[in-house]
């Protein structure tokens, strides 16, 4: 069973979830971002769920610290924060989705779902990138590095994703399996112009 630790400064909140997740998940839980770092280096948790707002260091804060040592440790951000900015720091930090309070509890299950299999398909991407660099023949024949091959690649499925979408970045992403605000974030992150969403 996967390892599942949701971090956040409300017990009853923590309760709840771990009801809502047990049985799914093995769950372990922590007020602070301190009690999660013991969290993570004792139970090695295969994803994470934490909050952005938090006592001392804050959600974003240890973020950054841990991306550091587990760098392909998936983690869902939890804000309720009026303001997008620190979400949108977090997934510039590496985080893999995030969820607003209130949240919808089929969603958050399946955010959560949804997050740890990216995981572990990056994680397959990273042996294979090892295993590529082993190899002598680590660039496409026309001498591109894999990683910009990959990034086309990407750019590709996105643009034929809206396509089908007839440019609606919502339906695109269902298509892809992934949410509209992460879609959001790699057409701006792969530079796709508007005119590619439209096509």
């Amino acid at each position: 069973m996967k390892k599942l630790l949701i971090v956040d400064d409300d017990p009853y909140l923590l309760e709840s979830l771990r009801i809502v997740f047990g049985g799914l998940y093995e769950v372990s839980t922590a007020l602070s971002a301190e009690e999660a770092s013991e969290a993570v280096e004792q139970e090695q948790p295969d994803i994470m769920l934490l909050d952005i707002i938090l006592p001392g260091k804050d959600g974003i804060e240890f973020l950054h610290a841990i991306r550091k040592k587990y760098s392909r440790l998936p983690v869902v951000m939890i804000s309720g924060a009026p303001s997008i900015r620190p979400v949108m720091k977090a997934l510039e930090l590496g985080a893999s989705d995030y969820i607003r309070k209130p949240f919808d509890i089929d969603e958050l299950r399946l955010v959560v779902a949804r997050a740890l299999h990216l995981g572990d398909l990056r994680h397959q991407v990273a042996g294979l990138e090892r295993e590529l660099a082993r190899r002598p023949f680590v660039a496409e024949p026309d001498g591109r590095p894999i990683k910009e091959v990959l990034e086309d690649f990407e750019r590709t499925i996105i643009r034929k994703a809206l396509q089908r979408a007839g440019g609606v970045q919502t339906r695109a992403a269902r298509v892809l399996g992934t949410t509209r605000r992460i879609l959001r974030y790699r057409i701006e992150k792969l530079k796709i112009v508007s005119e590619d969403q439209s096509a």
